[in-house]
Parts: structure tokens; sequence; C-alpha cells
């Protein structure tokens, strides 16, 4: 009887910890963080929202200079992933040539629902194919996590008679550079890895200079 009861107890105090981990899961507020990386085949800036060892939604804009620029929205449930959609230009025998990717997961991680196009040509997925798509999903996750963690935070605006204006705002910030000083010239948009605090930009390196460029946003392809 003794044995029994202890089980019990036993029971109860595993059950009792495993819900107080789920609510305490559920009660930590997602963190969302903006984070770049100067790739070699150009720059990748990313917007992340997740818990922790949790993503839950990705959005990623790319510029290379061969392959033409591409953006991308990933969702994540419960830790898996749900959906994907990448959208751009590939670069297909010399052509660059527009492409739409769509894949949509259940629960068990299985596809459901693939849209793959070609310029006008929609072509299969293979499941191999389908499944490299899933780890890389979960790789650029675990990617863009840690260059939050080395805070590869970058800043947008215009450059404009040798003043930065960024986007957030309409008025002038004084520039620090550390290597990258005689590289700011020019007019037009500019992304640059660093840190705005109050009205000065820590400048690490140009990241992303065009004459006629909007203020990047996430990319919102998927459906709510």
């Amino acid at each position: 009887m003794t044995r029994i009861t202890l089980s019990l107890v036993v029971a109860f105090l595993l059950t009792g910890c495993a819900a107080s981990d789920m609510a305490e899961n559920a009660v930590i507020a997602p963190k969302t963080v903006t984070v770049a990386q100067a790739a070699t085949d150009g720059p990748h800036f990313y917007w992340y929202t997740f818990r922790p060892n949790q993503p839950i939604t990705l959005s990623e804009r790319v510029f290379t200079p061969n392959q033409g620029q591409y953006q991308a929205n990933y969702r994540w449930r419960s830790g898996k992933l749900f959906e994907l959609y990448q959208q751009g230009q590939q670069r297909i025998d010399g052509s660059l040539i527009p492409f739409q990717l769509q894949l949509r997961f259940d629960s068990d991680g299985l596809a459901v629902f693939q849209r793959y196009q070609q310029g006008q040509t929609i072509l299969p997925l293979t499941d191999a194919e389908i499944t490299k798509l899933r780890r890389q999903a979960a790789g650029l996750a675990t990617r863009v996590e840690q260059l939050s963690h080395r805070q590869q935070t970058w800043v947008q605006g215009h450059w404009q008679q040798q003043q930065f204006i960024p986007c957030q705002q309409h008025q002038a910030v004084e520039v620090v550079a550390q290597t990258t000083a005689e590289k700011l010239s020019g007019q037009g948009y500019m992304a640059v890895s660093g840190q705005l605090q109050g009205q000065q930009l820590n400048v690490a390196n140009i990241l992303l200079q065009r004459k006629q460029q909007q203020c990047l946003v996430a990319p919102n392809l998927l459906e709510n």
C-alpha cells in the first residue's frame, strides 16, 4: 500500500512539474528581433519572432548581385514548421526567372499543400526537396537566433548631403563609422550593420546601398 501511495505521489509531482513548465512557457511573451547578415551571396535581412527554443514567425529579404532578390515568410505552430512561402527570382540557364514556392504541413510534418512555379510553369516537388526545405527553415531559425545573440542589428535610412536620415525618423543623426567612413558617400538608400543610440549611429559595415530603394519592411506573403 505504501508503494502504491508513493508511486501516485511521484506521478502527481511529475505531472505538476510538466504542467508548470508548459504554463511558464505559455506566459513568456514572444520576442521579436531584426538582424542582418552580410553573407557571401549578398545581404540578408531578417524579422524573427520566437520564444526560447520555439520559433513562431520568420521573415526574410535577400539581395544577391547575380541571383536577383527574393523574400520569404516562415510560420511555425507549437515549434513545428506549419507553412513557408518564398517568392523572387532564380537564375536558370543564365536568365533570371521569377518563382513562387509555397508549402503547408500538418501536425505530423507531412506536406499537405505544395505549389512551386517557375515563370508560367508549375513543377512538382519531390519528397527529398520538401525535406530539404524543412531542414533549411529550421537551420535558418537557429542561425537568426544566433545572429540575435551576437547583436547583428542593422539600421536603414537615406544618405543625403553627407547626412544619414534613419527610416524611423526624419532627423539626421551623427554617423560614427569604424572601418567604412570613406565608403559613406553618394545619395540614396543605405542599410548598415550597427546600432542607433539616440542621435548617434555607430556603423560597422555597409550592407546595401541603392539610389532608388524604399525602406525595407518584413514581407507579408502568408494568409492570416
